[in-house]
């Protein structure tokens, strides 16, 4: 989390306002991936995710117009990325679902999602701890 997105939790639960119009700009549901004009949550489906299954993730991005271009993951420790591709589907204006995604060994992994708003590229990342 950014140090502005924690200052601005700490200004909005003291009862400030001065975070408010930015925070309103980009409502998502939870802590998002990115503090920049574009940002993401995800969550996977089944939880929790398994080594060596497959499951899926659903993406709501902000702005709503964003596009999810591509849903990746590697592990920085060993050098390497996933076996499998997902697809992508767009839901709704804001909303994707990426299929096919599979952690075939467990460990940290690093979770990208690129995105494209406004004719540029955006990169969130999270990690991911797989048991």
């Amino acid at each position: 989390m950014s140090f502005a997105i924690a200052l601005c939790r700490v200004l909005l639960l003291s009862g400030a306002s001065a975070c408010i119009p930015a925070l309103a700009a980009c409502p998502l549901p939870k802590p998002a991936l990115g503090d920049g004009p574009v940002q993401a949550v995800w969550w996977a489906q089944p939880q929790p995710i398994q080594t060596g299954q497959i499951f899926a993730i659903e993406v709501e991005v902000c702005p709503a117009d964003a596009t999810l271009l591509k849903v990746d993951a590697t592990m920085p420790e060993h050098q390497h990325g996933m076996n499998y591709r997902p697809s992508i589907t767009r839901l709704a204006n804001g909303h994707w679902r990426a299929e096919g995604l599979m952690f075939h060994m467990p460990g940290r992994w690093e979770l990208r999602l690129d995105l494209q708003s406004g004719g540029r590229g955006h990169s969130l990342r999270d990690t991911v701890t797989v048991p």
